[in-house]
């Protein structure tokens, strides 16, 4: 059975997002990112959050459980919103054309990353224990650096949108 078109380019989008906090869990591939591009943990060192969310099943270093599972569920928080946004946009515009399903997974990836930072934000604001300016800073420095890392990587999510909804329009048939 095929997937309508809809839940195919949500799941699509969802699956790559999935994908890309899969990888960056993977110790090598975040350390071999940091140590080949070491500009990357300059707003790390502000304390803006590192990249996407990774997805671990155990702790990175001495970071700790409770870590792990605030990283985990900015990962679900970044799959989630991403999904949601595509869904909206392949609703709302059944019919567009392929530069607006790029665009769209792009900024599906965009806007759970940048939701998935306010929660990495809000979490190293209570690791700090940071004053009521602080939780809104590192809230506000997590959302602009989860959509700048989402407009680096977005390509991804749009190239997997649009990879799912181009093909023969369901319901049709192959020619004889």
């Amino acid at each position: 059975m095929r997937l309508p078109r809809i839940e195919a380019a949500v799941a699509a989008v969802a699956g790559m997002c999935l994908l890309l906090t899969l990888l960056l869990g993977i110790t090598g591939v975040l350390t071999a990112a940091t140590a080949h591009e070491g500009a990357v943990l300059v707003p790390s060192a502000l304390g803006a959050p590192l990249a996407l969310p990774p997805l671990r099943a155990v702790p990175f270093g001495d970071t700790g459980w409770t870590q792990l599972l605030c990283e985990d569920f900015a990962a679900a928080v970044l799959v989630a919103v991403a999904g949601l946004r595509m869904r909206r946009h392949l609703r709302l515009r059944p019919a567009a054309g392929h530069a607006r399903r790029l665009l769209a997974g792009w900024t599906a990836l965009v806007a759970g990353a940048a939701a998935a930072g306010v929660w990495r934000g809000l979490v190293a604001a209570r690791m700090v224990e940071a004053g009521p300016a602080g939780w809104l800073l590192y809230g506000a420095a997590g959302a602009v650096f989860g959509a700048a890392w989402g407009l680096a990587l977005g390509w991804l999510t749009g190239a997997a949108a649009l990879v799912a909804t181009s093909g023969p329009a369901r319901g049709s048939r192959p020619g004889p």
